[in-house]
């Protein structure tokens, strides 16, 4: 369980830090919706993947590049580990 809320605090920080627009008071959490709120582009996107898979070690393979996939982190995670248990 506390891999779940490692991972999870890890995205949190790095989606705040490197994918908040500067100038922007967005304060992302677990539930911020990542697409809805347009903090996910396709280059934000490239970045978080490379993240993913540069710092977490779970490569995101083109079959799970979906929308629903990248909600919010909380979905971010469940698919992660679903990787991780493969």
């Amino acid at each position: 369980m506390t891999e779940v809320v490692e991972i999870t605090q890890r995205l949190v920080d790095f989606i705040q830090e490197n994918l908040v627009p500067d100038g922007d008071d967005i304060k992302v959490d677990e539930t911020t919706p990542l697409l809805v709120s347009g903090l996910l582009d396709s280059l934000r996107t490239a970045r978080l993947l490379n993240f993913i898979r540069r710092d977490i070690g779970v490569p995101i393979p083109a079959a799970k590049l979906d929308p629903e996939n990248f909600r919010d982190v909380v979905t971010i995670v469940t698919m992660v580990r679903e990787l991780e248990s493969v």
